[in-house]
């Protein structure tokens, strides 16, 4: 690669040449975009973290939405869940594009993950980075807990004693 040369972009009109000194924009479209040099070992196991970007927006916009039909009482909970799944213009589809994507989101981090560890992504001089998606996996646990808790059934009862139980297995815990 070292070369190949890279194209360079040249503003045609005195008007884009005059645009392009006080605000590169189109230099920046043109250099990110059109010439950036692709690595040889690019493949789609890297599109897993922007595949993650577009199911977290998707997380936040409709867990935004069911947020605002929802009731977080104990007596109400419940309920709220019904309704949302009854009276809530598509509210069946929100709740259930949620609670998919939420499966979906795992099941992404967990490609990225292996990614990662395929790659060697854990080595100096990027531990520190690796070090921290840890800790952002074990929050997004943490998030996935309390959301599938929140409804208030059955399924989230003996979901939240299973995963507590586990804690108990811990020695000193």
């Amino acid at each position: 690669m070292s070369g190949l040369q890279h194209a360079k972009y040249e503003p045609k009109t005195g008007i884009g040449r005059w645009f392009d000194s006080r605000m590169p924009l189109p230099r920046l479209a043109y250099d990110s975009f059109i010439a950036y040099p692709v690595p040889r070992n690019l493949n789609y196991m890297w599109t897993f973290g922007g595949i993650l970007s577009i199911m977290l927006v998707s997380q936040i916009l409709t867990g935004m939405v069911l947020a605002m039909h929802y009731t977080s009482d104990a007596a109400l909970a419940f309920g709220s869940v019904e309704k949302i799944m009854r009276d809530v213009n598509s509210g069946w589809l929100l709740r259930y594009l949620h609670a998919s994507g939420a499966s979906f989101f795992f099941i992404a981090v967990y490609i990225h993950i292996f990614r990662g560890l395929y790659y060697g992504s854990y080595k100096a001089p990027r531990e520190l980075l690796w070090i921290l998606g840890c800790i952002i996996y074990l929050l997004m646990m943490a998030t996935g807990f309390m959301g599938y808790v929140l409804p208030w059934g059955q399924m989230s009862f003996w979901g939240a004693t299973v995963i507590t139980g586990f804690f108990s297995a811990i020695p000193l815990v």
